[in-house]
């Protein structure tokens, strides 16, 4: 996943606050917006500007960089070189989902940026653990 650092800084916020009931973690895909392809304007206010990773490595590496550049607090896995997760996720360019101690899908945001929206997602954990919002 590669958000904007609005976004990363909300994701936080909730992580932080559910993180004593639950884990939570990133997956770095395929970079949605390579150096090469189509830019996004959030990836150039963020100065995140990459190219495509060819290697597991590159891929690791541009999954640092985001993590710094996002101050994401949480950990950040790697998909593997097939893009197996995206996959099975439908992830490309971002999703959230919430998936409970059994492996069941509880809730996912719509595919694509414009389904990307965290308070969604903070609704849906609220929700999943009996909270108040």
């Amino acid at each position: 996943m590669l958000t904007n650092s609005k976004q990363a800084v909300r994701l936080n916020e909730i992580a932080a606050q559910h993180k004593d009931r639950m884990d939570f973690y990133c997956i770095y895909i395929q970079e949605a917006h390579p150096e090469d392809g189509w830019q996004v304007q959030h990836n150039l206010d963020d100065d995140i500007v990459l190219n495509a990773p060819t290697t597991i490595e590159e891929r690791a590496e541009i999954a640092e960089v985001c993590v710094l550049r996002l101050n994401m607090e949480m950990p950040m896995l790697l998909d593997d070189m097939t893009d197996q997760a995206d996959g099975l996720y439908n992830a490309l360019p971002e999703r959230l989902y919430l998936i409970d101690e059994a492996g069941i899908v509880r809730f996912k945001t719509v595919a694509g940026s414009m389904g990307f929206k965290p308070e969604n997602w903070a609704n849906a954990i609220t929700e999943l653990l009996g909270v108040p919002a």
